[in-house]
């Protein structure tokens, strides 16, 4: 290439990558200037186009700059793409944190608020709960910044995910060796593919920031075996590899004993191999009993006092007997969750593509690198990777049971946890596979002469797009937006304030319950207010009761079960009609949450 025509490829680089900034820049600021006013049933809906416009500007140019040649290789640039499209993906998550979202999540996430809270005030000790890292750091945030816990909270969802994104493409880098390679998996990392909002959320939920933490635990892990400790016991990373298994303890200690299978997996492959090939890569690398035996007592020791094993002999004991008696079974809730999509004129196939295409694109990835592992053994790219591939197959091979003894558990989707995880070793697997294929379009052929780089660029935007557009639920995969707004919050804490201690509360889907939580700061999840069921609705709740109650209806409430789910279980009707009941009064409404006084049966009306 000649001078003048790097110059101008440089130049048309720097052009490049100043637009995607100033795009990326312009949404953050158009996102600021159009806070939520309400509750947003679909947070892409309701969010600026100009920002989405932005965005993509942003993330097509990282994609162009990382990956798509000029005149040549593109060596220049690439950084500056990899943390453009960082930015890119750091602005896409705190999209509730930039438009003043009150709080992001509901269920699960509400009863960590409320633990965080009741750390925050000093009713709670974190060792109390079985896992406090997520909510410990959410009161550090909130004490160290000086910002409102629930926004604290959303910090912590957002750092995560960071941790995610920058550990992900450095432990492909470690592995293969070559720029390239972290590069392909920084977008990889991009796909996060770990959050499928079924028991895996974009949101404070302790497991999935357990999951995404574990890219950190991996790529120690990963720098521990390639190091070299025959003159020293005692080394950084070996103290870094035990720190990092503490702060996964602490982050989730469910999470722990699926990465103790995995290891356990790891360490007898790493035993075989010594005794099988002693001059083979894998028996030359460090290995990991010890630091897996300090793994399992560190759980041992801090789920001693949590009756984790109890309830966990209890709970499989249980989803057994159900399993075996042909009830309760993850084909049942499956079958259901199929019958109310029909219901919606969708199914099970349209949902599971919306969800699951990326994901099933690096499956494949996965098992063609499997393929290539098992056959081309004399190639020196796969002898470079081989030992790290086959420590992260054997241990997405273990996690597979586990994944199977979850699903015994009666109307539980935790193997979706089990499946995020695993999500991470494809995640880097997958990214491993796209840079020995591309490694091989790039060397060319006679008859064939592809260039990967575009083929990258365009395949990671269409895989982008069907992520990200899938990861935050919406009404798109038939889910509502777990937006918790200022004026509703603000609504059950004048109702928890102002209510007669000896009346209950009544709601839809649990509302109540984890509005309690997060509000309250309860040490035990609430269970003291119950959910009116689509039955009891229909024929009116006055009366329904033997003592009186309190009813929360929300604009949530309103927006899922007309908009989203289309009146499946409550109609618009149904809803309008419990103002007029006998008996019935609105005692509290701030536009977005009404409460209504409901006599009981005993009571006169």
């Amino acid at each position: 290439m000649s001078q003048h025509s790097a110059i101008d490829d440089g130049l048309l680089r720097t052009v490049a990558l100043s637009i995607g900034f100033f795009a990326l820049a312009g949404s953050a600021l158009v996102a600021r200037g159009s806070p939520a006013t309400g509750y947003e049933v679909s947070m892409y809906a309701m969010t600026p186009s100009l920002v989405w416009v932005g965005l993509m500007i942003a993330m097509a140019v990282a994609l162009t700059i990382a990956f798509v040649p000029l005149r040549g290789e593109p060596r220049g640039g690439r950084p500056f793409a990899i943390a453009l499209g960082g930015l890119t993906m750091v602005v896409f998550a705190a999209l509730p944190i930039i438009r003043g979202y009150r709080f992001q999540g509901h269920y699960d996430a509400l009863t960590h608020l409320g633990w965080a809270r009741g750390i925050s005030e000093g009713t709670m000790s974190p060792f109390e709960l079985f896992y406090p890292a997520i909510h410990v750091t959410t009161v550090f945030i909130n004490t160290v910044i000086e910002i409102p816990l629930s926004r604290a909270m959303l910090f912590v969802v957002l750092i995560s995910m960071l941790v995610f994104c920058v550990f992900v493409p450095l432990c492909v880098g470690t592995i293969v060796g070559d720029q390239r390679a972290a590069i392909i998996a920084a977008f990889a990392g991009f796909l996060l593919l770990p959050i499928t909002t079924i028991s895996m959320y974009l949101e404070a939920h302790a497991m999935s920031q357990a999951v995404f933490f574990s890219a950190l635990l991996l790529f120690v892990f990963v720098k521990y075996v390639r190091s070299d400790l025959s003159t020293t016991r005692i080394s950084a990373i070996g103290a870094a590899f035990s720190l990092t298994g503490v702060a996964a303890v602490v982050y989730h200690p469910q999470l722990v004993v699926h990465l103790i299978a995995a290891f356990v997996g790891i360490c007898a492959i790493q035993f075989l191999a010594k005794r099988i090939s002693a001059d083979g890569q894998i028996a030359g690398q460090t290995p990991v009993y010890g630091h897996t035996i300090f793994l399992v007592g560190l759980f041992l020791v801090w789920s001693a006092d949590h009756g984790f094993f109890g309830g966990m002999f209890e709970h499989f004991i249980g989803a057994a007997v159900d399993f075996f008696r042909g009830s309760g079974s993850a084909g049942d809730t499956v079958a259901t969750q199929g019958m109310s999509l029909n219901a919606l004129g969708s199914g099970l196939l349209e949902v599971f593509l919306k969800l699951f295409t990326p994901h099933l694109v690096f499956a494949l990835l996965v098992g063609g690198l499997v393929l290539g592992l098992l056959f081309r053994r004399d190639s020196h790219w796969f002898e470079r990777v081989s030992a790290e591939v086959t420590y992260f197959v054997v241990a997405l091979i273990v996690l597979v049971p586990v994944f199977g003894a979850y699903v015994f558990a009666p109307g539980s989707s935790m193997f979706f946890r089990v499946f995020g995880l695993m999500m991470v070793f494809v995640t880097i697997l997958g990214a491993i596979a796209l840079h020995g294929l591309s490694g091989r379009l790039l060397e060319g052929r006679p008859t064939v002469a592809v260039a990967a780089g575009p083929l990258l660029a365009v395949g990671f935007t269409l895989l982008l797009v069907l992520s990200l557009v899938a990861i935050v639920p919406s009404p798109y995969t038939y889910n509502a937006s777990p937006h918790v707004s200022e004026t509703t919050m603000s609504g059950y804490e004048t109702a928890f304030d102002n209510r007669d201690d000896e009346i209950d509360f009544l709601g839809l889907r649990d509302g109540p319950n984890r509005y309690d939580d997060a509000v309250n700061g309860n040490e035990n999840r609430s269970w003291a207010h119950a959910d009116v069921d689509a039955a009891e609705f229909r024929e009116g709740v006055s009366g329904q009761y033997e003592t009186d109650r309190y009813l929360a209806l929300t604009q949530i409430d309103h927006e899922r079960e007309l908009d989203t789910y289309d009146e499946l279980r409550y109609t618009e009707t149904e809803l309008e009609a419990v103002a007029d009941e006998p008996g019935v009064n609105r005692i509290q409404s701030n536009g977005e949450f009404d409460l209504y006084y409901v006599p009981g049966a005993t009571s006169e009306v």
